[in-house]
Formats: structure tokens, sequence, C-alpha cells
């Protein structure tokens, strides 16, 4: 019976983790860009998937999120109060987004605003919400 409770305790445990998987949807306030992005369940950041867009113009890590032109995470790093989230063309040759957050918390209530910058496109004020 012991076992049984430890097993079940254990298997619980593993199965935690995922409610952590979210999407942080940020955009700026007139619709014009917007930098989606699927956290992983990890102690640290993880960008499992992202998908960005400025007016017709779409980016996507995987065509299981959006359709739209290949791009890669370059590199994702956050601490307690930033995110930052750099993406790469297809190649890894040039950045063709950066994504710069800041965020608060009080209790489970969390707030993101910072600015998202695509070469070629232009800067954005934007402000996030995850689901």
């Amino acid at each position: 019976m012991l076992r049984q409770a430890a097993i079940a305790i254990g298997v619980c445990g593993l199965a935690a983790p995922a409610l952590a998987t979210e999407w942080v949807h940020c955009s700026d306030a007139t619709g014009a860009a917007s930098f989606d992005f699927l956290v992983g369940a990890l102690d640290v950041l993880a960008v499992v998937g992202l998908t960005i867009t400025v007016g017709e113009q779409v980016w996507a890590s995987d065509t299981a999120y959006g359709p739209g032109d290949p791009v890669q995470v370059g590199q994702a790093f956050r601490d307690a109060e930033t995110i930052r989230i750099d993406t790469m063309d297809a190649a890894m040759n040039a950045r063709s987004a950066s994504l710069r957050l800041f965020t608060a918390s009080e209790g489970d209530e969390i707030a993101y605003g910072g600015t998202l910058h695509i070469p070629g496109h232009g800067a954005w004020a934007v402000s996030c919400t995850g689901e």
C-alpha cells in the first residue's frame, strides 16, 4: 500500500511541470506587430516554439505553430526581472527579431512589457499576456 502511494505521488510530480507550459502573446497597441512564444516547463527559459508577425509577413519556428517563413530561437534568457529572446533566420546567419521584456509579479498576477525589434521592419513597444 505504501509503495503504491509513493508511485502515485511520483507520477503526479512528473505531470506537474506540464502545467507551467504556456503561450506568451506580445503585441504593440495597434496590433501591427506581434511575437508569440511557447515556454517549456523547465526551471530555465526554454522557448519551445514561436510565431512573429508584422503586417502580412509571418515567421514561425515550425509549421505546427502557423504558416510563415522559418525562424529559429537564437538565444533566450530570463532572470527575476527580464526576458530576452533573439531569433535567427533558418540558416542561423542573421538575427531576425529581438524581444526585450521587463516583468513584474504579485501573487499569481504577472505583467510583461518591453520592446520588439525586427531589423528591416521596425521597432515597437509591446505588452504581453500569458495563457
